[in-house]
């Protein structure tokens, strides 16, 4: 589990489009425009639009350094074990 002294929200994402959303949404949060989030991850800001609308060919590495720019961590959990696909 991920946790720490901090207080923390708990955002699940199961696909790319999941992933971009938390993006999108945290990112708004800092009143950040794709640019400005783009700068800060060192990437163009098509790249960010690309990986807000979920896009699956998205690099772990790009998604690493959005998660680093917005100050975000990326947790890896077991899938609970009433989830299956047809959910």
């Amino acid at each position: 589990m991920c946790s720490g002294a901090y207080y923390f929200v708990m955002q699940l994402a199961r696909d790319p489009k999941q992933i971009g959303n938390i993006i999108r949404r945290s990112r708004k949060k800092q009143g950040l425009t794709q640019s400005q989030l783009g700068d800060k991850a060192g990437l163009r800001q098509a790249t960010v639009s690309q990986v807000e609308n979920g896009h699956s060919a998205a690099r772990i590495e790009t998604l690493l350094e959005l998660f680093a720019a917005l100050a975000l961590e990326l947790c890896v959990a077991e899938r609970s074990k009433d989830w299956s696909i047809e959910t």
